[in-house]
Formats: structure tokens, C-alpha cells, sequence
């Protein structure tokens, strides 16, 4: 543990976990022990973790709901953290004004990495916009972005952490597994309502 100390002493003993079972936090309920494990819940902590780990040349692995992962019985001897971001906010709206009033056309929602499929979901309706593509994903965003083309074709650009621990914002097209943690992404969002 001497090795995690820093990181430890950083970020609070009491929000660390060692020996403990990935299969209690991933979606597949697979999985052995995490030799450390810690949960994020805020992009500055997604940033301020890994750039340590790098920092100190320490393994890490990052998941979200863990739907899309399996994890060998045998488990992860890492700092396994899990990303349980969860900020969704309209940061732009486009529309039009006409007799009856302003309607929204389409807005743009920012949407960190650890948000699931699901909650996006619900708030997407909450808000009169179109959520009919995403029914049959599982998951969390920031998992899926990697993989899922009708989530890359929703996206106007992605927030992610490089190698380097520098925080770029990008196309889906420049997205790469092994160059990149995304931390959120800006989604063009129709109206139900058109």
C-alpha cells in the first residue's frame, strides 16, 4: 500500500476500499478483488486521480456501470476506480419565435462519463427531447462512446484526459481507448416536439 499512500493520504483514507469485490460494482456481477478501490463522483476527481497515478507510475483501470467489461475471478492488483459521475445540463438551446411563443428545436446537453444510458434517458424526456435511439443501450456514456455509433452521431464533442493529463476536447472520430478517459461529451439533441 505504500506505493498508493499518496493518493490516499490525498483524497481521504475513508473513501478507499482494498481487497474489495469489483463483481459488488459492475453491472455483470463479475469479477474478483480490487487491490485498492475508489469511487469517483466529480470530473475533478477523475483528473486529479489519474494525473497522480501517471505522476507516480502507478497501474490503474477506470470503469463506469461496468456492463460492457469482464474481470477475471482472479481480480485487478490496481487502484480500480469507479466513475460515478453524474452532471446532465443544457448548455445551449436553438429555436425559434413565432405567435404562439419560443419553441426549442434542438439543445445541446453536456453530459459527464459516468451518467448511465438510462438516467440520460429520463432526463431527455424530462426535457421534451428525443431519446428514441438510446432505448436499447446499456451502460454509461462514457463507455459507450467508444463503442456505439448512434452515440458518436449524436455527439458535437467530447471532453476527454490524455496521456499526458491534459484535459482536450474532441471529435468522435479522434476518440482512442488507449489514448483517452472521457470525462463528458456535448450531444446535438432534437426536440420531441418538431
Amino acid at each position: 500500500m505504500d506505493r498508493y499512500k499518496l493518493i490516499i493520504d490525498t483524497l481521504g483514507k475513508e473513501r478507499f476500499k482494498f481487497d474489495e469485490p469489483i463483481s459488488d460494482h459492475a453491472a455483470s456481477n463479475i469479477g474478483g478483488k480490487a487491490k485498492v478501490f475508489f469511487i469517483v463522483f466529480s470530473v475533478w476527481e477523475i483528473s486529479k486521480i489519474v494525473d497522480m497515478c501517471q505522476t507516480l507510475k502507478l497501474p490503474f483501470f477506470i470503469f463506469g456501470t461496468g456492463s460492457k467489461i469482464m474481470i477475471s475471478d482472479q481480480g485487478l492488483d490496481c487502484l480500480v476506480i469507479k466513475n460515478r459521475t453524474r452532471k446532465i445540463e443544457i448548455i445551449s438551446v436553438k429555436g425559434r419565435v413565432s405567435k404562439i411563443g419560443i419553441g426549442v428545436e434542438e439543445a445541446l446537453v453536456e453530459v459527464e462519463s459516468g451518467v448511465s444510458i438510462n438516467r440520460f434517458i429520463e432526463f431527455l424526456d424530462s426535457q421534451n427531447l428525443k431519446s428514441d435511439d438510446l432505448g436499447r443501450i446499456s451502460g454509461s456514456i462514457g463507455g459507450n462512446l467508444f463503442i456505439n455509433k448512434i452515440l458518436q452521431n449524436m455527439v458535437k464533442s467530447i471532453k476527454v484526459l490524455d496521456l499526458n493529463s491534459r484535459i482536450l476536447e474532441i471529435g468522435a472520430k479522434d476518440l482512442s481507448l488507449r489514448k483517452h478517459i472521457i470525462l463528458s461529451a456535448v450531444f446535438q439533441i432534437k426536440s420531441k416536439l418538431l
